[in-house]
Parts: structure tokens; C-alpha cells; sequence
């Protein structure tokens, strides 16, 4: 199945993001009801057609009303689905969450670090947002030592969507800092 056509928001050497459509469904449902995805979710991702698309709906009311943020599709240049990587507004607080939803395939072959600093630039070098917030599951270490390589310091233990939760952040000055050290690597 080919990728519905979508606004490209990103791209690096190897993956671009582009918003969502109604074309992604049946790739969005395959991804969130993937066992090993679903086993450290915060949050309830839905798997039903009508609830995708009602996740889609959303996301373009998001892209409408906070430019620059949204969830967006991840594919690698040669056209592979990868996931999906997030700027999300946070309603309670006002900061701003990043996330990345990966297939299992993806796992382990440097996508989240490589579609993390793509989001980093666009909240700070595009958007000029001062800071963004992370949150993943206590038991997910993986996440912690991606969202550590991308320059972010954790900040302790929180409650999100009703979990325990361990909570990150990264100011704006910071990620300059790791984006020069991340260039000269």
C-alpha cells in the first residue's frame, strides 16, 4: 500500500515526517496494535478504523490550531512505515510533549534518535518553543538513554494518563549544546 500524499514537515539522511491522512489508518491501526508497542504506552492508542480516524481528525484540528506541532508519519526514504514522532500540546501545563511511536522493525536501528533531533529542530530552531517535556514508563530504559543521547535531563518521577511515569526535559540553550556536540561526532 502506498503512503497517502501529506504536507512534509521534515526530513534527515534517512526518514521524512509528513502529516497525517485519512490514507494512514490502516498503517496507524496495524502499529498501535502491536504487542510489543503497546507494552509501555502511557496512554491507550486506538486500533478500531473509527477511532484511527478520529485520532487522524484531531491531529489535522492540531496542525490548524498550534502551527508546527501535530503527530506525524515517519517513513525512511526508501518508502518503509517506521512510526509515527510527536510535538504535542500539553493542555494542563502548556509545555510542549515530544513522543515517537516506532514499529517493532524499527527498533534498534538509530530511527528514534535520528527522528528526535529532527523534532528537537523544529521546536527550537523553527518554532522557538524555550523547552520540551518527555515522559515514557519507569520500566522503558530504552527511552530514557534515547531521550539522554538527545540532551535531555530527567526531572523525576510523575503521574501521566493515570500511570506512573518518569518525566524529562530539555531546555532550548541545552539542545544547542548537544546539537553542536551531536555535528562534530
Amino acid at each position: 500500500m502506498a503512503p497517502a500524499a501529506g504536507v512534509e514537515i521534515a526530513r534527515s539522511r534517512r526518514i521524512r515526517l509528513r502529516q497525517l491522512s485519512y490514507g494512514d489508518i490502516p498503517w496507524l491501526s496495524r502499529l498501535y496494535a502491536q504487542p510489543q508497542v503497546r507494552q509501555f504506552q502511557l496512554d491507550d492508542c486506538p486500533t478500531r478504523f473509527i477511532d484511527v480516524a478520529a485520532l487522524v481528525a484531531w491531529v489535522n484540528q492540531i496542525y490548524a490550531r498550534h502551527r508546527g506541532l501535530g503527530i506525524w508519519r515517519a517513513d525512511s526514504m526508501g518508502g518503509e512505515f517506521l512510526g509515527t514522532f510527536s510535538l504535542m500540546p500539553v493542555q494542563a501545563t502548556g509545555e510542549v510533549e515530544i513522543g515517537a511511536r516506532l514499529t517493532a522493525q524499527a527498533w534498534g536501528r538509530w530511527y528514534a534518535i535520528e527522528g528526535g533531533r529532527l523534532l528537537c529542530r523544529q521546536a527550537f530552531a523553527v518554532m522557538g518553543l524555550p523547552a520540551l517535556a518527555a515522559y515514557h514508563h519507569p520500566e522503558n530504559e530504552v527511552v530514557a538513554r534515547v531521550l539522554e543521547r538527545l540532551g535531555f535531563r530527567e526531572t523525576g518521577a510523575c503521574e501521566y494518563a493515570g500511570k506512573a511515569a518518569r518525566r524529562f526535559e530539555l531546555a532550548a540553550a541545552d539542545w544547542g549544546v548537544s546539537e553542536a556536540a551531536a555535528a562534530q561526532a
